[in-house]
């Protein structure tokens, strides 16, 4: 919640953490073209002529923001969203991160912990992803079996 605006590299597209409440916290994390979509527009309502935090404190712009359940839970109303815990988030982004195949320790790094021992805990397997790898492994053993145990196909294209 302290990130300041000078942490944010618009440039260069990264984000730098530098305070975390470890030391693997403690990071420079690539920034997607939506999120720096977002943060730019961000910027532009509420930006370091306001306050150097990107989440200020409203009442104190001296000061970042530090309870975030209330602003979290009148974010998601105003969105028309069902409440979620916002660590839900970090489950999710460390999940999708390794449906699209990226390594878990680039995983680790990105939402800030030092191991991959964590990541059982974040990356929670979904229907399509456990679907995924089941296909994976027909197509395998489909490689490896020999034409005469194929079963035979119809003229349509379709197995019998």
């Amino acid at each position: 919640m302290s990130l300041l605006w000078s942490d944010v590299d618009f440039v260069n597209d990264l984000i730098r953490v530098r305070e975390s409440k470890t030391r693997a916290g403690e990071r420079t994390i690539p920034m997607s073209g939506r999120c720096k979509i977002e943060l730019l527009r961000w910027r532009s309502l509420l930006g370091p002529e306001f306050s150097s935090y990107v989440f200020p404190n409203m009442y104190e712009p001296s000061k970042p923001l530090k309870d975030l359940r209330r602003s979290w839970a009148k974010a998601l109303k105003d969105a028309g969203l069902e409440y979620f815990w916002i660590y839900d988030l970090r489950h999710t982004l460390a999940s999708r991160l390794t449906q699209a195949g990226v390594s878990p320790v680039f995983v680790a790094q990105i939402i800030g912990h030092s191991s991959t021992s964590i990541l059982s805990t974040y990356a929670r397997a979904i229907d399509e992803f456990r679907r995924d790898a089941i296909h994976k492994l027909e197509n395998l053993r489909g490689e490896h079996v020999s034409r005469e145990e194929r079963p035979p196909k119809l003229s349509d294209g379709s197995v019998q």
